[in-house]
């Protein structure tokens, strides 16, 4: 079994560091935005891409401070924390390719200065829809070396890169039955496959396990979102 822990705990508890990178697999209403809210205050010079048409989300961050931006070349010296959110414009096609070649961009910037944390709620849809898998991959590989993290969000875990799952540091993942959800769990470094499988069958509402993969520390424990 794995220790349960209060969410208010859980959030004292959380130590992250810059050069971390998280892994955060969560079906829609989960918690997932929850949990992401609670916990980017805990890093300074933040980048959000914003990949969806409309989000209450983008909202909400204009809303606390986080600066609406269409290019990583509009970034003045005295921003930290910055929503990367091209406008929708023109048809569909035109708009992602336009979203592929701006967040390129970025990921070209934040590899090149260093520093920053980046968050991609959307990790499928900007691995494949916008064909920049391997760029995510590489920046999930070499990102810790120039002290810059990275958050990959998706519904499922087969749905993230294999290095998503191999580089995390922390990874939160939400209740799972899927056969191929499950296999890819594998991938993730630093664990007991099998007993996350277990648990994570018969977690409840808004409940997560949390893994602590790095460390001399490292650790699983079930916490359960308060929304």
């Amino acid at each position: 079994m794995i220790e349960r822990v209060p969410w208010d705990q859980f959030l004292k508890d959380f130590r992250w560091n810059q050069g971390e990178h998280i892994a955060i697999i969560a079906p829609p209403g989960a918690g997932k935005t929850t949990l992401m809210s609670a916990i980017k205050h805990k890093r300074k010079f933040n980048i959000v891409f914003g990949t969806k048409k409309a989000d209450p989300l983008y909202n909400q961050l204009i809303k606390e401070g986080y600066r609406h931006i269409q290019s990583f070349d509009d970034i003045k010296h005295y921003d930290q924390n910055l929503l990367l959110w091209p406008t929708y414009s023109g048809n569909i096609t035109q708009w992602m390719s336009r979203q592929e070649a701006v967040f390129l961009h970025a990921l070209n910037g934040i590899v090149r200065d260093g520093g920053w944390t980046l968050w991609i709620d959307e990790t499928k849809y900007a691995s494949e829809m916008l064909s920049l898998r391997k760029e995510i991959s590489f920046c999930v590989d070499q990102l810790r070396s120039n002290n810059s993290s990275i958050i990959c969000g998706a519904q499922r875990p087969s749905w993230l890169p294999q290095s998503v799952l191999a580089n995390a540091s922390h990874v939160f993942l939400w209740k799972s039955t899927n056969r191929e959800d499950q296999i890819k769990l594998a991938d993730v470094g630093g664990i007991d496959a099998k007993v996350v499988r277990d648990e994570a069958k018969s977690l409840g509402s808004h409940e997560f396990i949390y893994i602590k993969t790095r460390g001399v520390n490292s650790k699983m424990v079930i916490s359960q979102v308060r929304k």
